[in-house]
């Protein structure tokens, strides 16, 4: 069998699991060949060994059965960079890197302390390190799993001097009276009351501490607004990633917070409500 055949064989059986079955069958294809995407092609036509055949087919088992690719090759490509993911921490999505933006547009060139809350995988601190070189980054991680898989991230891409994790629940693990410009976070937002809205594959492989959060899915949100004005400098911003059914009640719990300011509602590429900007006044001198 060639290369290209046993890549048509799994494009077949991924079709009716995968809107992109031909891409992710190359995907899975040149993570057991080691191939790039473009030698994938050129060398098609070269037979593949019994070994890797047999390898590639029951990793197409597990995407079958809902495994997401990430977590099968062990990596996802996220703004740029080659992030190390397993079940330790969600894998990046592609909306998310609409908050990295956010964050970049608005303080891009400038020497930001920056702390993000719920780092996982730190696929967002990497980011925001490699976008903003002048910035320093403070993340944190309640996971001692997913912060180990952070420290490894941070560690490979060799961005230790920027990026400095910290293991614990919010504001428990950052130093206190420490103050910041960016507060960032991707916290859990997922609530009983849209549990339709979780697809059943991301419900059974993907960490639940990182998703669930109450019956509204904003149960940690409002653990974290009354706590996060003592960590704010006077002029900095907040931001705030959530899901379209909860982006107007998370506005509304950061304006309690933040009752001097008005919350703005960013939208992802495909116009869905997903972040949630809280940008404070500066103090007179």
């Amino acid at each position: 069998m060639t290369i290209a055949n046993a890549i048509e064989a799994c494009r077949l059986r991924l079709r009716s699991v995968s809107d992109v079955p031909w891409l992710e069958a190359r995907m899975l294809a040149s993570y057991v060949t080691g191939l790039d995407a473009s030698a994938i092609v050129a060398y098609g036509d070269n037979a593949i060994s019994r070994d890797r055949r047999e390898q590639l087919f029951a990793l197409v088992e597990r995407r079958a059965a809902g495994e997401p690719v990430a977590y099968l090759t062990g990596a996802k490509q996220f703004c740029g960079l080659t992030i190390a993911v397993d079940r330790r921490a969600l894998v990046p999505r592609p909306e998310t890197e609409g908050l990295v933006a956010a964050v970049r547009d608005d303080w891009r060139g400038r020497r930001a302390q920056i702390l993000e809350l719920g780092t996982g995988s730190g696929a967002i601190a990497c980011a925001l390190a490699v976008s903003m070189p002048d910035a320093r980054i403070l993340a944190t991680e309640i996971s001692a799993e997913a912060f180990e898989l952070a420290q490894a991230n941070v560690e490979r891409l060799q961005l230790g001097e920027r990026v400095t994790l910290s293991l614990g629940d919010l504001f428990a693990a950052v130093v206190p009276l420490r103050e910041f410009d960016v507060i960032v976070a991707n916290l859990p937002y997922v609530g009983d009351d849209h549990a339709d809205a979780l697809e059943e594959p991301v419900r059974r492989n993907e960490p639940r501490i990182a998703l669930w959060a109450g019956a509204d899915g904003l149960a940690v949100y409002r653990r974290m607004l009354p706590a996060t004005a003592r960590y704010l400098r006077a002029g900095g911003s907040i931001y705030l990633e959530c899901a379209p059914f909860n982006a107007i009640a998370l506005a509304a719990i950061a304006e309690e917070a933040f009752p001097d300011t008005a919350p703005s509602i960013d939208c992802d590429a495909a116009g869905r409500q997903r972040i949630v900007v809280i940008r404070t006044a500066k103090t007179n001198p």
